[in-house]
């Protein structure tokens, strides 16, 4: 079981980190911090996302609380607070966000009435190459969902996957030739690359796909 930090020592966690970007600090927090994001997943799970989902959300909520703790002017006593209401607050976001957005295409779905007050379906109007639109529909939003989670890296990040898959409409390279264009080691690259894959596959951005691919 991961030890609680002591004030002193979450006091010069976030200044190691927020001052000198010590990662290792970070680490720190969100590690001896876990806890709280397990409990307020378990308080949310059955209301729509697993309980990995929540707990991503969770630890999003808990990033954001320690790049904003105002750790010289208010007491650190208060912290555990503070990291709590962000987690909670960042899984109800979620929550309403997957509540707002839980839909799934298909050529059942109703669109409305025709002119003599008859239903209509995706299906009526599209005729036979109606499985044949919905992919090309289908492979048009996953470009946009891509490119979308491709704002949740930071700039070196975005320009590493968009070189190693091509997606800046030039030929997909290899971990060592991105690593002789940006100057370092192919396995900084794989690093990085690995890091850039993870943010990623974040819930929110996988879960899109999920609604356009299930039926």
């Amino acid at each position: 079981m991961t030890r609680r930090l002591t004030l002193e020592e979450t006091k010069k966690c976030l200044k190691a980190w927020r001052e000198l970007a010590n990662e290792e600090a970070l680490e720190v927090l969100i590690t001896c911090n876990g806890g709280l994001v397990g409990f307020f997943a378990k308080k949310y799970l059955g209301k729509g996302l697993t309980f990995e989902e929540l707990k991503s959300a969770g630890n999003e909520g808990l990033l954001k609380a320690i790049n904003k703790f105002d750790y010289n002017e208010r007491s650190v006593e208060s912290f555990s607070s503070y990291i709590s209401v962000a987690i909670e607050n960042q899984m109800r976001m979620e929550l309403r966000k997957y509540n707002k957005h839980n839909h799934v295409l298909s050529l059942n779905q109703p669109i409305g009435h025709n002119k003599d007050g008859e239903e209509m379906k995706i299906e009526d109007i599209v005729g036979s190459d109606a499985e044949q639109l919905i992919e090309d529909v289908i492979s048009e939003m996953k470009i946009d969902i891509v490119r979308e989670a491709l704002k949740c890296l930071t700039s070196r990040e975005q320009q590493i996957i968009l070189l190693r898959y091509g997606l800046d409409e030039a030929h997909k390279k290899t971990q060592d030739e991105v690593a002789k264009i940006l100057g370092c080691s192919k396995t900084t690259i794989a690093n990085q690359e690995q890091k850039a894959l993870i943010k990623m596959r974040h819930p929110r951005n996988t879960r899109k796909l999920k609604d356009f691919i299930d039926s």
